[in-house]
């Protein structure tokens, strides 16, 4: 691997729940790791709990439903480390009015947003930093599913009992 070994995650949704887990367990694996998300105080948070433990990370906050936010992201990653070896796409969001019965144009529209749209976001930003392999993960609370450009999807346990690399 070039870069002296050095690989590169960058998680979205990092500051709780399962992108927090996928942070964890990379950073323990010897991963820098790069968080994102809306709130810098959790991101923070886990960042501290990665240094603590001896691991290497930072924090990016962004709203991944905003493609500028995300392009300066990226852009962020790669003039700090040169390469994004991993996206972990775990931001989401779920709104309380759920089923079809009582589902509300605006709730829905931001759930697009920020599920889809930013997933693709992310997707994109990857796709344009030169490597010809970034790995890409998309969690959800029904499991990951891990895909790599030139490769197969592969469905993988939750990040809390395996990292997938």
């Amino acid at each position: 691997m070039s870069n002296n070994g050095k690989r590169v995650a960058w998680v979205t949704g990092g500051g709780s729940g399962i992108g927090e887990a996928g942070a964890e367990a990379l950073a323990a694996d010897g991963w820098t790791v790069v968080v994102s998300g809306r709130r810098k105080d959790a991101l923070d948070a886990v960042v501290a709990k990665i240094s603590n433990s001896g691991g290497q990370a930072e924090a990016i906050p962004l709203d991944v439903s905003k493609p500028d936010d995300v392009n300066g992201a990226a852009e962020q990653i790669l003039k700090r480390h040169g390469r994004i070896d991993l996206l972990v796409n775990s931001a989401g969001i779920n709104v309380p009015k759920r089923s079809w019965a009582d589902m509300e144009l605006e709730g829905w529209n931001k759930l697009v947003e920020i599920n889809l749209n930013g997933v693709l976001y992310c997707m994109r930003c990857c796709r344009r930093c030169g490597r010809k392999r970034t790995a890409a993960s998309s969690t959800s609370r029904h499991g990951p599913a891990a895909t790599s450009r030139k490769c197969r999807v592969r469905p993988t346990p939750p990040p809390s009992t395996r990292c997938w690399r």
